[in-house]
């Protein structure tokens, strides 16, 4: 996948991210259905759940599998 595009998705993936907490933290009443389903979806793609959350070593594994599918660079790619 060429550079350009793996930087796209980063972004997206860190403004999605950004999006849901905004719009979480600005829910002044319990927040919609709607958007409670997207973030447990989007954190259960990252593999995070309470078990890891509460078990250091399953929260180590989650997060290199979310780190596994953040986009990788060769040594060439950072002298360009």
């Amino acid at each position: 996948m060429p550079k350009a595009d793996q930087d796209q998705l980063q972004a997206l993936w860190f403004a999605l991210r950004d999006t849901m907490l905004d719009q979480l933290k600005a829910q002044e009443d319990t927040p919609k259905a709607s958007l409670l389903n997207v973030v447990r979806q989007f954190l259960r793609d990252n593999g995070v759940t309470l078990d890891s959350i509460s078990d250091p070593l399953a929260m180590k594994a989650a997060l290199e599998r979310m780190t596994e599918d953040l986009p990788t660079y060769e040594d060439d790619d950072w002298n360009q």
